[in-house]
């Protein structure tokens, strides 16, 4: 029901919205993310492309959906955003999955040598919303999710392997309760970054493509380049959220 969005968002840090954006937008945004130019693309272990990173400003629908994302948050969870980062996640038949993990909580170096604290550089907490492009479930690698951990970086980052990635410990994993979440064309999933999440594999003969934009609130100011640009010049070359390895 839209009247508990921001109640189950406040208890759980994640909630569903069904039938946001009509399919034939849908196609409409494939079609310009398949055309768009000056983007990071991201390859796997087997030279497919699995991301493609600076994606939002790059159509007119895929422009839209960001002021729609943000206008959707202020109505019903009264949050003013900002969109921190952005990427288009293509997980083709077979392509692997990933591991359980928070976003943003790990350590990165800088061009400068300075240990930096994730997104937490750039402010203190963060939601996604997740638009899938295709029907996504539990044969296809749907994400898998669980309770937002309301701590801070340096108490989340405890619950991780500090080890440059943002993944759990295996035991702080095997506690947790993950919830799959089968997900339509054009529905959402919108979540706090302190939600551990994880997901399969694609085991169906299609794609599984979601769309990501994750946002901020507006009190840090713009950090979208910024937060690329250090992306970009980071030293840490083992961090799953820096450089896209799966």
């Amino acid at each position: 029901m839209i009247e508990n969005y921001k109640e189950k968002f406040n208890n759980d840090g994640y909630f569903k919205v069904k039938n946001f954006i009509p399919k034939d937008d849908i196609t409409k945004i494939i079609k310009e993310i398949n055309e768009a130019n000056d983007v990071d693309i991201y390859k796997d272990r087997n030279n497919k492309i699995r991301r493609i990173e600076r994606i939002y400003n790059k159509g007119e629908k895929l422009i839209n959906i960001n002021i729609k994302f943000i206008k959707f948050i202020k109505k019903y969870l009264d949050l003013k955003m900002l969109i921190f980062k952005d990427k288009f996640n293509l997980k083709p038949p077979e392509g692997e999955g990933f591991g359980a993990h928070y976003d943003g909580v790990f350590h990165f170096v800088d061009s400068n040598n300075i240990k930096k604290n994730g997104w937490y550089e750039y402010g203190d907490s963060f939601l996604s919303v997740l638009l899938s492009l295709d029907a996504s479930n539990e044969k296809n690698g749907t994400i898998e999710i669980a309770k937002s951990h309301s701590n801070n970086f340096y108490q989340l980052l405890q619950n991780t392997k500090n080890d440059g990635t943002p993944d759990l410990l295996e035991n702080v994993e095997s506690s947790i309760n993950f919830e799959k979440i089968n997900l339509n064309v054009g529905d959402l999933l919108i979540f706090k970054n302190s939600c551990p999440h994880k997901s399969d594999k694609n085991n169906s003969k299609f794609n599984r493509r979601i769309l990501y934009y994750t946002y901020l609130s507006e009190e840090f100011g713009d950090q979208y380049i910024n937060y690329f640009e250090d992306k970009k010049l980071s030293k840490n070359k083992t961090s799953k959220s820096l450089i896209g390895q799966i």
